[in-house]
């Protein structure tokens, strides 16, 4: 930001923070030991939707790139939107590895497009009913533990914090783990 954006309150969004989503592939054996869990072959990319044909073909080279040419990552792609506006790029498939690879990837086009700043979150789907979010802007994640009633289970996410703090880069502040409800991940 330069000086003349100061002084008239001019901000700039910062890119999304990819490099961070890795450090999953550490804790994977954390997850799967200490915690008892395992992925349940969904992930996503959420965006703030950007209204206008340069992204739509984004979204069609990341289609292309994950599907047709992505022989070595056993994931597809999908997109939607959701209710309140955000764009969802679904990755499905079974191996943790491969859904962490496409999400980068998928990341870095989006960047490399210009949009980086439309990145918001990414999702991991865990059995049994839990979520990993990964905060592009922080370069954190964070569990989420969603109830009925759009409640949420603290306790169990501290509980996993606790476990995943010495191999992922956590969220210190509570009050940034924000809930993603009714995600269209399914198993």
């Amino acid at each position: 930001m330069g000086l003349f954006d100061a002084l008239f309150g001019r901000t700039r969004v910062p890119s999304g923070k990819t490099d961070q989503l890795f450090a999953l592939s550490t804790a994977a054996l954390d997850i799967e030991t200490r915690l008892a869990s395992h992925y349940l072959g969904q992930s996503a990319i959420i965006l703030r939707a950007v209204d206008n044909s340069a992204y739509e073909t984004i979204e069609r080279d990341i289609h292309d790139v994950l599907n047709l040419g992505g022989r070595d990552l056993a994931i597809t792609a999908k997109m939607l939107t959701d209710n309140l506006g955000f764009r969802w790029i679904i990755m499905s498939g079974p191996a943790l590895e491969d859904a962490i690879n496409g999400l980068h990837l998928s990341a870095e086009l989006v960047k490399q497009a210009g949009y980086g700043d439309s990145l918001l979150a990414a999702m991991f789907a865990f059995d049994p009913d839990w979520y990993l979010i990964y905060n592009y802007r922080r370069g954190t994640f964070y569990p989420f533990v969603p109830r009925p009633g759009q409640r949420r289970d603290e306790s169990r996410e501290f509980r996993i914090r606790e476990v995943l703090a010495p191999s992922l880069p956590i969220e210190k502040d509570p009050e940034r783990w924000y809930p993603l409800w009714d995600p269209p991940l399914g198993p």
